[in-house]
């Protein structure tokens, strides 16, 4: 396989690895000349132990992903964290020297990375509403069940979130965590939603259905105040996860990069370890989120990534491939 880089990835990238760390690489290849003519190119190579359903890698597993030069490229200009991640890793981190191409693709990094990098956050709000404690969103969620609680007695089970719009109009007006918001659909309009701590209830469903909804946010976020108080349940290393990606998107955002291993470095693997209070790795992730959306809104970077050269590059690339195998 023609690899142009390969990286030694994941917690070993980050300088975040434990005696329990699994290794990762990453690498990039470009096709051979059959499979570009054939058009059977494989976007993406996984190597991977067999595992059962649910089991996770543990220590000395090794995993290995390998992408075709287009679609590493396509992931970048999407800004994907893996993308992100093998652009900005130093050569510590590679297992051989990188082909020139590869330096080709980084040195114009300025054209290839933009504000779309906020996708990094992504993984982090997920995080921050799965795990999320604090008392704005227990709250939030409460307000939410009790409203349609009253609401699903006084139209019935069967009516519809929209019959109900007198009495959720002024619940999206309590504060945060709780919105209306208006959402294209398919026919080119738009319908409206009831936005409850990142969940979004459509007005076409049933209020049965959206009082359901509340109920298990309200569940989830009494069980995660539980376990938290216990110590149980958490997973420790999803949270370390959203802080890095948290910490990395405001980098990336704000300068155009990413520092690897990361600075700060001792910080993760010490949430990783669940050796700090959850309440402050929730409070973390919480602030980091709003710090990563306003820094979206303020980021220098352009809003689109430079088609023109990803397209000539790959098809310069694919041509000399061609070409060659034709002498």
């Amino acid at each position: 396989m023609n690899l142009i880089v390969e990286i030694r990835a994941g917690s070993h990238l980050y300088g975040t690895a434990t005696e329990a760390s699994d290794v990762d690489y990453k690498a990039v290849y470009v096709p051979t000349a059959e499979d570009i003519l054939l058009q059977r190119v494989r976007d993406t190579i996984s190597e991977t132990r067999p595992k059962v359903t649910g089991e996770r890698n543990v220590a000395g597993d090794v995993d290995r992903e390998t992408f075709a030069l287009h679609r590493y490229l396509a992931l970048l200009a999407a800004g994907q964290t893996v993308a992100l991640d093998m652009l900005f890793a130093p050569d510590a981190a590679m297992m051989r020297a990188p082909a020139p191409l590869w330096r080709e693709i980084q040195a114009n990094a300025p054209r290839l990375v933009t504000r779309r990098a906020s996708l990094f956050v992504r993984y982090c709000r997920q995080q921050a509403n799965r795990y999320g404690i604090r008392g704005s969103r227990v709250a939030a969620a409460r307000q939410a069940l009790a409203t349609l609680t009253v609401a699903e007695a006084t139209y019935g089970t069967t009516a519809r979130l929209a019959d109900a719009e007198a009495e959720i109009v002024p619940l999206a007006q309590l504060g945060e965590h709780i919105a209306l918001v208006d959402l294209s659909t398919p026919g080119g309009g738009t319908l409206r939603h009831l936005e409850v701590c990142g969940r979004k209830m459509p007005f076409s469903a049933s209020i049965k259905l959206a009082r359901e909804i509340a109920e298990r946010l309200v569940e989830e976020y009494g069980a995660r105040s539980l376990q938290a108080e216990r110590n149980e349940g958490i997973d420790w290393k999803a949270l370390s996860h959203a802080v890095r990606v948290g910490r990395e998107a405001l980098e990336l955002l704000s300068s155009g990069r990413i520092t690897l291993p990361l600075p700060y470095a001792a910080e993760i693997l010490a949430i990783k370890r669940g050796e700090v209070a959850y309440g402050i790795v929730a409070e973390t992730i919480e602030r980091l989120l709003v710090e990563v959306e306003a820094a979206a809104s303020a980021s220098p970077l352009p809003e689109t990534p430079d088609q023109g050269f990803i397209d000539a590059l790959v098809a310069r690339t694919y041509r000399a491939v061609v070409l060659e195998a034709g002498r």
